[in-house]
């Protein structure tokens, strides 16, 4: 799975580096966790939560991805399949169109996913929707905090 913004289409990479720019005036620390994913990656992540761990862990393998531990299958990453809803799938997300990127907190020891109300994902948050991204952690149905898309 890529974590790299040359893989972001033109626009969503040239925003991304203009809201990374802000946060680094503000002196605020992050990771990029995921940019562009291929239709295999896309479907372990969708059965992350959804699936037994040897299922998730066979597909995970098939996308090259390292195998999650029982702790980690407890919950969903995505809703979206990697089909498009016109082939009967849940639809494809933006990581695979280049336009999307995951961007966490960075800690003292790496990258992290506090706790929903921790101010450092409405830190990051306000840099990206300046920009013009979407940020998913203002979904109401399924918040997702490190997920911005930007508009196709």
């Amino acid at each position: 799975m890529s974590t790299s913004l040359d893989d972001l289409n033109p626009a969503p990479r040239d925003a991304a580096r203009r809201a990374f720019a802000d946060l680094d005036v503000r002196e605020i620390s992050y990771a990029v966790t995921s940019t562009l994913r291929t239709l295999a990656e896309q479907r372990a992540l969708y059965a992350q939560g959804r699936e037994g761990l040897a299922t998730v862990n066979a597909l995970r393998a098939a996308a090259g991805l390292p195998a999650l531990p029982e702790a980690e299958n407890h919950y969903t990453v995505t809703n979206a399949n990697g089909t498009s809803v016109a082939l009967g799938g849940t639809g494809r997300s933006p990581h695979q169109l280049g336009r999307a990127l995951d961007v966490v907190p960075l800690g003292e020891h790496g990258p992290e996913w506090p706790d929903s109300k921790d101010p450092r994902w409405y830190d990051i948050a306000a840099s990206f929707e300046a920009e013009g991204f979407e940020w998913g952690g203002r979904w109401a149905d399924f918040p997702d905090r490190p997920h911005y898309q930007y508009p196709a």
